[in-house]
């Protein structure tokens, strides 16, 4: 079947009745505060507040809205280890009192085609349009019958779960894969068996992790640019058409997605051999590894084929003595350090002299091409991982549309089996 027509329109007001339950002062109150974009209810930060701000207790299984985002969806039913947090009446909550599940009824106004209707709704300045509940309340919507919204519910539960599984299975492997390659750059292949030497020099800039007093006996410290060459990138004219639309892959800030690949190899734009001949730009050879030293700082992947690149990425062709594919295992273990190194910087930019005095670890290029090849194992999985993360997200957006709209009606015999709970509970 399709359209909702054959579902009732009911006023919210008629399924959920707000609660004024009185609390505290905002200088003692145990605040809640309601994420955006339907991302659920959770402990506020904030532990300050004036006392002469009423707030209001707030209990397991209610519904809540922020006024002021209601129109970024920010919407919740709030979790039972946040019964008797409070908030004020900004974010106003309700308990359900008509035939209506709770789960449904979120997941119908969460949805940014039914909240954006308050658009023209809200009051107040352009920086802060709030949503008044009695505007809440007296909005309509379409009711299926209860054990039609329960199965509704349930099905998008399902996909839901799998949704976080997945997402538990990728900060699981992320992990994983940090200790293990924190061992593999410390210790190499043979771990402790290892013979090990002290650390030759101070390591001042490019630690993979704190500590570190003894390394390898084969292995050398050694300043990146004495076994990769440093090169910056360039912007060619946008006033000069003949520099753009041509057959040389420009890596821009638009492309910084791309770099969680192992490998570039397409850009969004492209330029001429007349831009780069007309700029600092350089075609880069393949296998140059490529840094986001701004915006996205820290992410590093490597050219699948020559290009250039913007002013926004440090580039390392390496040399005879280190292994791409291993310096970029050692760039994307170095979270740590690259936040170090942004510290007081007032843009999120780490700056090419940086680059200049960065040492890394150095194991011979055969044990540099097993670690390189144990950290891409991981990433290859991840990769998998995000792409099923990714399809299953965009199965459920289009699944809850269908389905909370009524253009798709479930099977009856799915339905029918939230109706017989329904009678048997009774």
């Amino acid at each position: 079947m399709s359209g909702d027509f054959h579902w009732p329109p009911v006023k919210i007001g008629d399924l959920i009745k707000e609660s004024r339950i009185k609390g505290s002062n905002g200088s003692n109150a145990r605040k809640l505060t309601i994420r955006l974009y339907g991302r659920g209810i959770v402990a506020s930060s904030d532990r300050g507040g004036s006392e002469a701000t009423n707030y209001y207790i707030r209990k397991a299984g209610q519904f809540a809205y922020s006024k002021l985002d209601c129109l970024n969806g920010a919407f919740g039913i709030i979790p039972p280890h946040l019964d008797g947090y409070e908030t004020t009446l900004d974010l106003p909550t309700f308990d359900f009192v008509g035939e209506v599940d709770p789960s449904w009824f979120l997941k119908t106004v969460a949805r940014p085609s039914f909240y954006g209707r308050f658009k023209f709704a809200a009051i107040g300045s352009r920086k802060a349009n709030r949503v008044p509940t009695e505007e809440f309340l007296a909005t309509r919507l379409s009711l299926p019958p209860l054990a039609e919204q329960c199965a509704i519910a349930e099905v998008l539960a399902a996909v839901e779960e799998a949704i976080v599984k997945t997402e538990a299975l990728i900060a699981a492997l992320a992990d994983a894969k940090y200790a293990t390659m924190r061992e593999l750059l410390m210790l190499g292949i043979r771990r402790e068996n290892a013979p090990r030497k002290p650390l030759p020099s101070r390591w001042v800039l490019g630690r993979v992790a704190e500590g570190i007093t003894h390394i390898p006996a084969d292995w050398d410290l050694v300043t990146l640019t004495k076994v990769a060459k440093l090169e910056s990138g360039h912007t060619p004219s946008r006033e000069k058409a003949e520099y753009w639309n041509g057959e040389i892959p420009w890596l821009s800030l638009a492309d910084t997605e791309a770099l969680d690949a192992l490998e570039i190899d397409q850009t969004s734009e492209c330029v001429t051999p007349k831009g780069i001949a007309n700029s600092s730009a350089r075609v880069l050879p393949k296998d140059t590894v490529v840094f986001s030293r701004t915006a996205t700082v820290g992410k590093a992947s490597r050219m699948k084929r020559a290009m250039a690149t913007s002013q926004d990425f440090a580039n390392w062709v390496c040399g005879p003595a280190l292994v791409p594919a291993y310096l970029v295992q050692v760039f994307r273990h170095m979270e740590r350090e690259w936040d170090r190194l942004q510290e007081g910087s007032t843009h999120q930019t780490i700056y090419m002299p940086v680059f200049k005095k960065l040492q890394i670890l150095q194991p011979p290029t055969t044990e540099q091409q097993k670690i390189a090849a144990v950290g891409e194992a991981f990433d290859m999985r991840i990769a998998k991982e995000r792409e099923t993360r990714k399809a299953l997200t965009e199965n459920r957006d289009a699944l809850a549309q269908e389905l909370l709209s009524g253009h798709i009606r479930l099977p009856e015999i799915i339905i029918a089996r939230h109706r017989d709970r329904a009678g048997q509970a009774a």
